[in-house]
C-alpha cells in the first residue's frame, strides 16, 4: 500500500510540475522584452488640446504592408490617429475592433487610423491576426519594435492635419464611442 501511495504521488508532483512549466513558458513567450501593457481606465477621456497648444507629434518611422517607409508626414492634412499596438499584447487586441469600427465610420481621405504593429514578426504577422479576427477596414501597419524601445502600449496619438499632436493616450479607449467621433469630428472641422 505504501508503494502505490507513493506512485501517485510521484504522478501528481510530475503533472503539477509539468503545469507549472507549461504555464511559465506560455508567460514568457507571450510577454516581449521591454514593454509593459497598459490595461484600461474608463476614467480617462478622448480631449483634444487647444490648437495653440499642440506639440510636434512623436517621430514615428514605420512601413506599411508592402513595405514601403513611412512617417507621419507622409499623411500631411489628414487627421491622423496612430496606435502602436502588437498582437501579443491583451489590451492592444481588445482595443483593435474598435479601431477598426472607427476606421469603418470615419475613415476617408480627411480622416485614417493607422495601426501601427511592433510585432518581431512585421506585417505578416498582424496581416494574419487582421484576418484571424475579421479587421477589415484598418490597412496593416509595422514597425521594428527596437524603434519603440520601453513603450507602454497601447499607445494611441492623434494628429491634427496640420500635423500636430492634438491627444495622447496609453492604455484602451473606446474608440465606437460617442467621444470619440465628437473629436474626430472636431479636429476635422478645424
Amino acid at each position: 500500500m505504501n508503494r502505490n501511495g507513493n506512485g501517485w504521488m510521484r504522478w501528481i508532483a510530475l503533472g503539477l510540475g509539468l503545469a507549472i512549466a507549461a504555464a511559465v513558458v506560455f508567460y514568457v513567450t507571450r510577454r516581449q522584452e521591454g514593454y509593459t501593457q497598459a490595461g484600461p481606465d474608463p476614467s480617462r477621456t478622448i480631449v483634444a488640446a487647444a490648437p495653440a497648444a499642440r506639440p510636434a507629434p512623436p517621430e514615428l518611422i514605420f512601413a506599411d504592408e508592402s513595405g514601403r517607409g513611412l512617417t507621419l508626414a507622409d499623411f500631411a492634412g489628414r487627421v491622423v490617429l496612430v496606435n502602436v499596438w502588437a498582437t501579443w499584447c491583451p489590451p492592444c487586441i481588445a482595443e483593435m475592433p474598435s479601431l477598426d469600427a472607427l476606421q469603418a465610420r470615419l475613415g476617408g481621405e480627411r480622416f485614417q487610423v493607422v495601426a501601427i504593429a511592433i510585432d518581431r514578426g512585421g506585417a505578416a504577422v498582424a496581416r494574419r491576426w487582421f484576418e484571424a479576427n475579421g479587421i477589415a477596414a484598418l490597412a496593416v501597419h509595422a514597425a521594428n519594435p527596437a524603434r519603440f524601445p520601453n513603450w507602454e502600449i497601447p499607445a494611441s496619438f492623434l494628429i491634427d492635419a496640420q500635423g500636430r499632436l492634438a491627444w495622447r493616450g496609453k492604455g484602451i479607449f473606446d474608440w465606437e464611442g460617442p467621444e470619440a467621433d465628437q473629436v474626430v469630428r472636431e479636429l476635422l472641422n478645424e
